[in-house]
């Protein structure tokens, strides 16, 4: 029978050590990446699904704002999530809500800077903070369907615009 010196047996046993602390280094790494991994995905798909909604709202025809006001409902939804999570409303689930609440907002700030990249060169008009593309032309614009452009439903003072009582009394 063969002998085994103590030294080749400490040998193998550090080698033995050592992949060991190796798997557990990789295992580690992998936990980390998996993680954010996820942080990505909720940050993206916060972003996606907000554009979703918007879309699928401004399709028809509508602002997207907080109803009876001029507040962009992406932003009042992204600084709603990123601050509920900020002061631990959702517990364990904060961290995730505060990824998905970044992508909203990041989608909104890219959306804002997308109009206004469009601007021409020397553009000093006001740039609107609501930042789906109907906005302009719908909620206050200088050809507002809205309000006070010559196509509007509300009249200067609130009422029913001519426009739209005349769309109205064709149609009956």
């Amino acid at each position: 029978m063969p002998f085994i010196s103590d030294t080749q047996i400490a040998k193998v046993q550090s080698t033995i050590g050592g992949l060991a602390a190796r798997a557990n280094r990789a295992r580690e790494k992998a936990e980390q990446k998996a993680g954010d991994m996820k942080k990505v995905a909720e940050i993206v798909g916060g972003g996606a699904a907000i554009g979703f909604v918007r879309g699928k709202w401004e399709a028809n025809g509508d602002a997207f704002v907080v109803p009876g006001t001029s507040i962009d409902m992406q932003l009042a939804a992204g600084l709603a999530l990123s601050g509920a999570a900020m002061f631990e409303v959702f517990g364990k689930y904060d961290q995730d809500a505060l990824n998905v609440g970044s992508g909203v907002l990041a989608h909104y700030a890219g959306q804002i800077l997308r109009n206004y990249g469009k601007r021409a060169v020397g553009d000093t008009s006001p740039i609107s903070y609501i930042a789906g593309h109907n906005y302009p032309t719908m909620a206050g614009g200088p050809t507002s369907f809205i309000s006070g452009g010559p196509t509007s439903l509300i009249g200067a003072h609130g009422g029913m615009s001519s426009a739209l009582q005349s769309a109205l009394s064709a149609s009956v």
